[in-house]
């Protein structure tokens, strides 16, 4: 990890130095330490908290059911039916039809390490149907606010649509370790809480997106911008292995980790709004050679830009080929990532009846492929475009079959893995992961910016609203379907993810492109305001690569 920081930190300084500045400047300041990269750092752990904060559920229902008193109805609301302690349940498949019988057995209850900590065990009595109401209403609530994000961000700036969407989220998050004090399960009080939260988190990405335009120039944009994102996937992976290893070693664990994701989110709120400002001309301490050499690249001028959803051109939003395709490919690939993501647990403890403490390892190694696959494809399609060994849209293409049908294949594995065949599970989940993160570092998230650099925020949040409904209803389809922890009621989900990613990927061959449209360029949004030609720094080393 070492290495890798002082790798990561010898080449941003070596972007530094290269950096292009206009022809009367003294040169471009150092990008380590700078006010700019202070920012992307703190860009990098608000990502950090986001995703914690999203999977602290996913990771706590693991220590949250109750599994030696099984619940005996499908319905939302009924009363439980409880079997004794000593009694243990097994589903097995009847050698005489597909159907699954239920036997008991009476057994001594097996000898369990005692755990530490300062509360006493808790768990809950939830259905499967339940289960997946409470990991799907994240997604309820975050579908509601990705294009108003970018809005907010532009017409009050993003340093307080950051501050107010962690800010609200780490409440909400806090207010979820209330469950332990409470006699019974207020289920839809914490249907609700995921619900703000997801509210909350909506806004980040687009937010993020406004911020760069204003705080990164041209020749710094992707590495400050790949420093923020890569907290994404870093985030997944200390709450997959911190989450694991509280909920193995901890009595109630998943108390500790509701505290600990939203202590950290008060905890970055105060850096925020004391080291942050919307534009480099509202920022205190930042240097007059830095807010020169920033604002005289990026042309921001200090006021808030005011932006008409309505005068966004829908008619060929929605008449273009290649972008209808890039948005389906994502919804495809992000619908089947958003479920897994929250039900990776489940799988792991339940199909391959692996401890939460290895879950958790697992898991986090996992999500360290996809980090490491999202920053080698990224530098390695550079290097090759770049090099003329292939064009943007063929790297893009292929970027996107890997990311698409690699799942295709893991959903096969996955249809043959349970716990008698583990290794071959955990073999499918680790591919999948790192096959994740090629559609990260150069395909369909940053495929936007290609086809459509003036409008790829709105377009960007329009395609994630609709992803993050597909990853809504993943969640409740598997909460229809599964009725019990069996392969057999798994399978029809792996079938239907299989179909969705592989249908996903060949759109995106037949259409996809990386192409800018005419009319989505920022040269021509500038000539319409404008008749005089206008030169603009990104559209120029666009013309330099072959797409």
């Amino acid at each position: 990890l070492i290495i890798k920081v002082v790798r990561i930190a010898y080449y941003l300084k070596m972007v530094a130095e290269t950096s292009v500045v206009p022809a009367n400047s003294q040169g471009p300041p150092p990008l380590i330490p700078s006010t700019r990269f202070t920012l992307a750092l703190l860009v990098f752990f608000a990502f950090i908290i986001q995703y914690s904060q999203r999977i602290n559920l996913p990771i706590g229902i693991v220590c949250m059911l109750n599994r030696t008193k099984p619940i005996h109805h499908n319905t939302l609301l009924d009363v439980t039916t409880e079997l004794p302690n000593n009694m243990s349940i097994y589903y097995l498949n009847s050698s005489s039809s597909s159907s699954t019988t239920i036997t008991t057995k009476i057994k001594k209850s097996p000898r369990i390490a005692k755990k530490k900590g300062f509360f006493n065990d808790k768990t809950f009595h939830w259905t499967e149907l339940q289960q997946q109401l409470l990991l799907g209403g994240y997604w309820a609530g975050y579908i509601f606010t990705q294009i108003p994000g970018g809005w907010l961000a532009t017409t009050i700036g993003a340093k307080w649509v950051y501050a107010a969407s962690l800010g609200t989220s780490s409440f909400a998050t806090l207010a979820l370790t209330l469950m332990y004090m409470m006699p019974n399960t207020h289920f839809f009080l914490i249907l609700i809480l995921r619900f703000i939260t997801g509210l909350a988190h909506g806004v980040l990405f687009p937010a993020t997106i406004s911020l760069w335009s204003v705080w990164a120039v041209p020749q710094e944009r992707s590495t400050l911008a790949s420093i923020g994102f890569s907290g994404t996937h870093l985030g997944t992976s200390l709450t997959m292995l911190i989450g694991g290893i509280l909920c193995q070693h901890f009595s109630a664990g998943w108390v500790y980790l509701f505290s600990i994701t939203s202590f950290l989110g008060f905890i970055w709120l105060a850096l925020w709004t004391a080291l942050t400002a919307h534009t480099p001309y509202h920022h205190k301490k930042i240097s007059d050679r830095e807010r020169e050499y920033i604002t005289s690249l990026t042309g921001s001028t200090g006021h808030k830009r005011t932006m008409s959803l309505a005068s966004m051109p829908w008619k060929k939003i929605i008449k273009s080929k290649p972008i209808i395709a890039l948005i389906i490919t994502q919804s495809a690939n992000l619908f089947g990532l958003f479920f897994f993501l929250t039900n990776f647990s489940k799988m792991f403890t339940e199909l391959l009846r692996i401890s939460p403490g290895n879950t958790g390892y697992i898991l986090s190694f996992g999500f360290l492929l996809t980090l490491s696959s999202s920053i080698l494809s990224g530098i390695a399609t550079d290097h090759f475009v770049r090099s003329d060994v292939v064009t943007l849209t063929t790297a893009r293409k292929m970027s996107n079959a890997l990311t698409s049908f690699i799942p295709v294949f893991c959903m096969m594995l996955l249809y043959f893995s349970d716990h008698t065949t583990y290794r071959v599970g955990i073999l499918a989940v680790l591919l999948f992961l790192a096959a994740t993160g090629l559609g990260y570092g150069s395909g369909y998230v940053v495929n936007f910016a290609d086809i459509a650099p003036a409008y790829s925020g709105v377009i960007f949040g329009l395609a994630n609203t609709f992803a993050s409904l597909a990853g809504l209803i993943g969640n409740l389809v598997a909460g229809l379907i599964i009725k019990k922890p069996v392969l057999e009621q798994w399978r029809k989900l792996y079938i239907i993810f299989g179909i969705i990613y592989l249908f996903g990927g060949l759109v995106y061959i037949f259409y996809g492109s990386a192409v800018p449209r005419k009319w989505a360029t920022f040269q021509a949004v500038n000539n319409d305001t404008k008749p005089e030609k206008k030169t603009n720094d990104e559209v120029a080393m666009s013309t330099n690569v072959k797409v």
